[in-house]
């Protein structure tokens, strides 16, 4: 399959995951305007809703890490309930191409080849153009190497 005109990884991220936020979109916009106050530029931005509460992911580059500890700690202190974790063995790999939004089955092809080969997807984004995945260090030589032979 031909359609994809970038694929790229970078190693050099931080994935934070924040538990037990608040349904609430007052309190989701305190936590980003707290993160942005620090100068931390966000990536990638996920949620998912649980029952009573909801957990969000982002990724930031390890260059804001100093930043992003001073905004976290304002968090935490802001939001004690809230659960915060940081990994830093994590890097994003990114496809994109504008002829995604008209090929059906692009993200499942990704995600089966990513699951022959037992890499995780810690996290995912898309768009009509785009998907980023986070996956463990570890696997992104891996990843990138079968992603190309799929694609190419």
């Amino acid at each position: 399959m031909e359609i994809l005109k970038l694929i790229e990884s970078d190693h050099h991220i931080i994935q934070v995951k924040l538990m037990n936020v608040e349904k609430n979109s007052l309190f989701v916009g305190d936590i980003f305007q707290t993160i942005s106050s620090m100068n931390v530029n966000i990536d990638m931005i996920s949620e998912v809703m649980l029952e009573d509460e909801m957990r969000i992911d982002f990724t930031c580059s390890q260059d804001d890490q100093k930043n992003l500890d001073r905004a976290l700690s304002l968090i935490r202190s802001k939001h004690p309930r809230m659960q915060i974790y940081q990994n830093r063995q994590v890097a994003k790999i990114k496809l994109e191409s504008h002829e995604m939004k008209d090929e059906v089955g692009v993200a499942a092809m990704l995600f089966t080849l990513l699951g022959k080969h037992q890499i995780p997807l810690l996290q995912v984004t898309t768009s009509e153009v785009s998907i980023s995945c986070v996956i463990p260090l570890e696997y992104v030589d891996l990843a990138l190497s079968e992603i190309q032979n799929e694609y190419k």
